[in-house]
């Protein structure tokens, strides 16, 4: 019986074993990420995480041209630096500490992503592994796609309406280092995993468990949903949910196309 026994949970112990192995080398990946965070702390900081603090940011540079060649003096983004403070004693150590443990995973991602899917391969079939080729590569190419539109496009206009929105012109807006902190890294990662949403379509249709047709039909109920991912990762004004909302809408097209592209491939096999 004994013998039986651990022939039967050897397989499920072994899979712990190896599950664990993958685990390790992710969690080493991200401490090495980590680490590199540390290291550059000056470009981390003043090069990338407070440059949409800055007027002169790329965005803000952009909108303000395009403000003038249409004539819209009155469309100045962002006319001068934020003010930052610091209100807690150990505020800036642990922004350090946690913004660089937050980039090391977001630098690990890929490899993260690998070695997941390095665990979880081995147990589908044939058809099932050549379906899903360059899988990582996918996944990277959205992620990264979706942390440029967080960045680039989602954090300033969260920032502009911040800065802009006043209830009376006596108190100044002053932002706290953990709330600008919260901001940047808020969108900006919020949207690196919306925009891996095509990809769990994907897998979903090569599996049987939604079609086109699904997806067509609850194209209503899906912006309704949208819209409230929308608002849960900006904040609380029109403007930044309406911008958050374009890039899940053409997701969300992006991966009815997918689907139909899959479930062709499908039914000619």
């Amino acid at each position: 019986m004994n013998n039986l026994s651990s022939k039967k949970e050897m397989p499920f112990l072994a899979h712990l074993e190896e599950l664990r192995n993958h685990l390790l080398r992710a969690f080493l990946s991200i401490a090495i990420g980590t680490g590199l965070m540390m290291i550059n702390r000056t470009l981390v900081f003043d090069y990338i995480l407070f440059a949409p603090a800055k007027s002169d940011f790329i965005t803000y540079r952009l909108f303000n041209f395009f403000g003038h060649f249409f004539h819209r003096e009155d469309l100045i983004i962002l006319p001068s630096d934020l003010h930052i403070q610091n209100r807690q004693l150990l505020g800036q150590f642990n922004t350090y500490i946690w913004v660089s443990l937050l980039g090391g995973i977001i630098l690990a991602f890929p490899y993260i992503f690998y070695e997941l899917w390095s665990f979880i391969r081995p147990g589908l079939s044939a058809k099932e592994r050549n379906y899903s080729r360059g899988v990582v590569l996918g996944a990277t190419v959205l992620f990264t796609c979706g942390l440029l539109f967080g960045y680039f496009v989602l954090c300033p206009m969260a920032i502009q309406f911040s800065y802009s929105f006043r209830i009376s012109d006596l108190p100044e807006n002053i932002f706290d280092l953990t709330d600008y902190i919260s901001i940047v890294t808020h969108s900006t990662l919020s949207m690196g995993l919306v925009f891996l949403f095509p990809l769990a379509v994907f897998f979903l249709t090569k599996i049987g468990l939604i079609s086109p047709k699904f997806l067509c039909t609850y194209r209503k109920h899906a912006l309704l949903i949208m819209l409230v991912v929308a608002a849960a990762i900006t904040p609380s004004d029109l403007l930044s949910m309406i911008i958050a909302t374009i890039p899940l809408i053409a997701l969300y097209e992006l991966s009815i196309v997918t689907c139909i592209i899959v479930s062709k491939k499908r039914v000619h096999r």
